[in-house]
Parts: C-alpha cells; structure tokens; sequence
C-alpha cells in the first residue's frame, strides 16, 4: 500500500519537469510569482509543485486537460507524486495521454473500424492531432484507407510540413 499523497507530505517548494507534448510552444502567466513561463515544442522546464498545483487549481487546460483531470493535456507533469495530489491519476488508473508507445498499440490495430474508434477516443486535441499525423509520418504508415481516415479526421495530410 502506497502513501496517501497530499500537499503536506510533498514539499511544494521541489521543482519537477514539465513536457510540452505539443509541436509548437506554450505560454502560461506564473500564478504564485511574476512572468511568463515559455515551454519550447517537445521541451520541458522545471517548475515547483507549488506553481504547478496553482494552475491546476486555476483551471489552466494545458494542465488539466479536457475534463479537468489531466486527459488529453498539452502538459504532462513527469512526476507521478505531483500527478496523484493533482487528481490525475492513482493507484490504478494512469492519465489518460497520447504518448509514442500508446500510439504504436493504436496502429497495430489491423480492423479499420476499431482503428478509427480507436483514435476519435484517444486523439482528441489539436496537439493530438498534429501528433499523430507526425507519427505516421515517422514510421511511414502505409495503410491507404487508415491514412485516408487519418487526414479526414485531423485535417492535415501526411504531406504536410508539421514543425
């Protein structure tokens, strides 16, 4: 049994890493003190639990996503104690984000229909989008009717200069 996590038995003052999972950067106003903070295209920052909880708190949606616990995020807080205080996930369920291994699961689906039910439930965000277009991009996916599909869905073609 693991310990219950709260903001009393982590200290909020430790900075931990923070990825950008978008192909483009991100800007957010700091709550707990002054400035921006600037996350490059697939970069990471290191930032204090303390700023993090903030703008989870604050409803910030590139921390908390599209339901407010943490799906489909543009963020992703690389320390699993942060993420459990946060609501993200627990003991048994992880959060719900779109990362290299989870899509290479997806593309080995082999029926098209489950492939498609597949990505309209886990690729849901613009950044997910561009995501998956660069995956298939990258492992020079070849399956003409799942690329069809792909392009229809995300609105970009394989053709497309994504940076």
């Amino acid at each position: 049994m693991t310990d219950i996590v709260t903001s009393d038995t982590l200290n909020l003052d430790e900075k931990v890493s923070v990825k950008n999972l978008c192909n483009w950067d991100v800007y957010f106003s700091r709550i707990n003190s002054v400035g921006d903070v600037k996350i490059a295209a697939k970069g990471q920052v290191r930032l204090s639990r303390e700023e993090i909880q903030s703008q989870a708190y604050n409803g910030n949606k590139l921390f908390v996503g599209k339901d407010n616990n943490g799906s489909h995020a543009r963020l992703f807080v690389e320390d699993q104690p942060t993420r459990v205080l946060l609501g993200f996930e627990n003991e048994t369920e992880k959060q719900k984000i779109l990362t290299k291994e989870f899509l290479a699961d997806i593309f080995k689906i082999k029926a098209k229909k489950e492939f498609e039910n597949s990505i309209q439930l886990n690729v849901q965000t613009q950044a997910e989008k561009f995501a998956v277009i660069q995956y298939a991009k990258e492992t020079k996916f070849n399956d003409l009717a799942k690329v069809k599909f792909l392009e229809e869905y995300t609105g970009y073609t394989l053709e497309d200069e994504i940076k």
